[in-house]
């Protein structure tokens, strides 16, 4: 088994290269000329960045006052051995 997952692998490094190669091939010209293409660009662009301050907004929960609900206690609720594990 551990022939048949070396031959496996060795198939699937060779089809990575192989695929390397091609793309290689096929982009490499294109890819050599592009700096001579920008060079020969006869238009300039200027690019300003600015930069924006983030400031943190509170979540509307904490602006939002609710009010406070007690619920009375009721007999017979309590589930027994509660007392214990506390």
């Amino acid at each position: 088994m551990t022939a048949f997952a070396a031959c496996l692998f060795t198939l699937a490094a060779l089809a990575s290269a192989w695929t390397v190669l091609a793309t290689a091939r096929r982009f490499a010209p294109s890819a050599m000329a592009l700096r001579a293409q920008l060079a020969a660009c006869p238009g300039t662009l200027t690019i300003e960045w600015k930069m924006v301050e983030r400031v943190t907004i509170p979540a509307l929960a904490t602006l939002r006052k609710r009010p406070e609900r007690r619920m009375p206690e009721r007999a017979g609720l309590e589930w027994p051995g509660l007392e214990i594990a506390a």
